[in-house]
């Protein structure tokens, strides 16, 4: 069995572990711009057939993102891209069970980009466990942390196209993972950019591989 074939059937095992046995919806590339009710595009979406593009939003507001939720999407196919969204400050909440970006089609090189992201805190996407082909872009976001907790090794087969510049500095973060400050974080420590760090995504969730080793060997290695 290769590797993509291994990705589908994890994926489908988790989609029904997740929001149960309802019928798929495969959807077409989706653009949401200008106007946040066009998110509803996304309603009912499993797999997204293409990308999935959100930009150019100017008078939305955090409040506006709250309630907002498609946890039936699990794929892209192609690509993520993320670009002034003024308002949304995480994707935790919006794609809680994002799963696999595949990256068939990329933007320039890139299956995830997220550029000029005013407001956005934290990238939140803790089910997220394997970019198939293609970089990683992260740049010009000066509220975002939660960047040196990730190990992007253990979600793409390459790191050294990756390009995330520009975004809040480490030092002025302050990011706690999950349990740190009750002296014993459960997420798994890795060695990623030379440093030696507990791995999670945000200070509710461990990156994604984790909790399994944990529960299933008592080790705390991805």
């Amino acid at each position: 069995m290769g590797r993509k074939t291994l990705i589908l059937a994890w994926v489908t095992l988790f989609t029904l572990a997740n929001i149960g046995p309802t019928e798929p919806k495969v959807c077409q590339s989706i653009d949401v711009r200008n106007n946040i009710t066009h998110l509803q595009q996304l309603r009912n979406c499993t797999v997204i057939e293409g990308n999935l593009q959100i930009l150019l939003m100017f008078g939305t507001k955090p409040e506006d993102f709250r309630g907002l939720s498609f946890p039936e999407l699990t794929m892209i196919t192609d690509y993520l891209l993320l670009f002034r969204v003024y308002g949304l400050e995480s994707l935790q909440d919006l794609f809680p069970n994002l799963t696999v970006i595949r990256g068939t089609r990329l933007f320039f090189n890139y299956a995830l980009v997220i550029f000029e992201m005013l407001h956005f805190k934290e990238i939140g996407l803790y089910n997220l466990v394997n970019i198939t082909r293609g970089a990683v872009r992260i740049e010009k976001n000066p509220e975002l942390c939660y960047l040196s907790t990730l190990d992007w090794s253990k979600i793409l087969d390459s790191v050294e196209d990756n390009y995330i510049k520009s975004n809040k500095d480490d030092r002025e973060c302050g990011d706690v993972c999950p349990g740190t400050l009750k002296g014993k974080s459960n997420c798994a420590q890795t060695v990623f950019n030379d440093q030696f760090n507990h791995r999670c995504w945000t200070s509710e969730h461990c990156q994604r591989g984790s909790v399994f080793l944990l529960e299933l060997t008592g080790k705390t290695t991805l």
